[in-house]
């Protein structure tokens, strides 16, 4: 791995928790209850990617931080 990303949350967040368990280094929780990116870049991990696609709502996304090119969802 080891590309740095710049991951967002969408507002169509339904704060279902599964990117902040799976991911804790990388979300946490905003007051409204929503999940939101504790800082940026981050560092691509196997724990980022699982928070990533087990999305429910599939409101994750990321982009290489050097490249700008979309790395999260894939096309």
């Amino acid at each position: 791995m080891g590309r740095s990303l710049e991951v967002a949350v969408a507002p169509t967040c339904i704060s279902s928790g599964y990117c902040r368990n799976s991911a804790p280094d990388v979300f946490g929780q905003a007051a409204d209850r929503k999940s939101v990116v504790k800082s940026n870049p981050v560092e691509e991990s196997e724990a980022l990617w699982e928070a990533m696609e087990g999305c429910p709502v599939e409101a994750i996304s990321a982009k290489d931080s050097r490249t700008g090119d979309i790395v999260f969802p894939e096309d």
